[in-house]
């Protein structure tokens, strides 16, 4: 399907809950093929925008997906979308039960895809085919599911910490499955630890009190192997971000509050996870490949 512009925008997306605002007036738009690392502390309103996404809360605003509305076309939007949760569901059915519900609701045949990804990840469907889903591990559980999710061969794959309950053999094959996606895969993956998401993405969008706080696209900028020339500037001293500017060799010119450095593609981040804390101080950040 041809979209207009973007496969996905949010227009002043609100989500209150308890006269708490978890999203307040978010604005995001994601084009086809864009791979997202969805970074911020707990709270931030990342698993909310999620369950947003998928339709599973009304907000206020303007939210189109694939031309859709989530809610109201909620079963043509959700089958070509793949998801995996943060935390497993309680689903009651048998595993076997499972794999055949998924590939009733799918619009690919995807019951022998799913049996021979899994097996990659190392679970073994046809053993496990009578338990209970909601008796199996944390990594069990992981496994199945992100073996159900690609299967799909969805257009927009949605990740909420999907390499968490995964042991080392797992997680390998894990991300070796991430890189044979095609390229018009779009990805929104949310994780703490970003810096395994890094071959896999070409944008980064960190959001904290509810909205987009920096949105750093990547496509035709960097290239692998190469340094970053980086700016940052910070609103007010503070002496915790400042030892971290001094351990990466940044330094502070004549500008108060303006620290430049240089960066390697791979450090970027852990550099994004360990200034994200700073975020309310942080005005603008610039990078320019050398």
């Amino acid at each position: 399907m041809v979209y207009k512009k973007y496969m996905i925008k949010l227009s002043k997306i609100n989500k209150t809950f308890a006269q708490h605002q978890v999203l307040d007036d978010l604005e995001l738009e994601l084009k086809i093929g864009d791979r997202i690392a969805l970074i911020g502390q707990n709270g931030a309103g990342k698993t909310t925008l999620i369950r947003t996404l998928l339709g599973q809360y009304v907000a206020e605003g303007q939210l189109s997906m694939f031309g859709l509305n989530p809610r109201q076309q909620r079963v043509e939007v959700l089958q070509k979308i793949g998801f995996v949760p943060q935390h497993s569901p309680p689903i009651q059915m048998s595993v076997g039960e499972l794999v055949d519900f998924s590939a009733s609701l799918s619009l690919n045949p995807m019951k022998e895809e799913v049996h021979a990804l899994a097996g990659k990840l190392e679970f073994d469907i046809e053993a496990q085919a009578g338990k209970p889903f909601f008796k199996l591990s944390g990594g069990m559980k992981q496994k199945l599911l992100i073996a159900l999710a690609l299967s799909k061969r969805p257009e927009f794959l949605i990740m909420d910490e999907p390499a968490a309950n995964l042991d080392p053999a797992g997680r390998k094959a894990f991300f070796d499955e991430l890189s044979l996606l095609p390229q018009k895969t779009t990805m929104l993956l949310s994780s703490h630890r970003v810096d395994e998401l890094l071959p896999f993405i070409n944008r980064i969008i960190e959001m904290d009190c509810g909205r987009i706080v920096h949105d750093k696209q990547f496509a035709g900028e960097i290239k692998a192997g190469k340094s970053l020339a980086c700016k940052i500037q910070i609103t007010a001293e503070d002496e915790a971000i400042s030892k971290i500017f001094d351990s990466w060799k940044f330094t502070n010119g004549s500008n108060p509050g303006l620290y430049s450095g240089k960066l390697a593609e791979v450090d970027l981040m852990r550099f994004f996870n360990e200034i994200a804390q700073f975020s309310n101080l942080i005005k603008e950040i610039k990078m320019e490949a050398e």
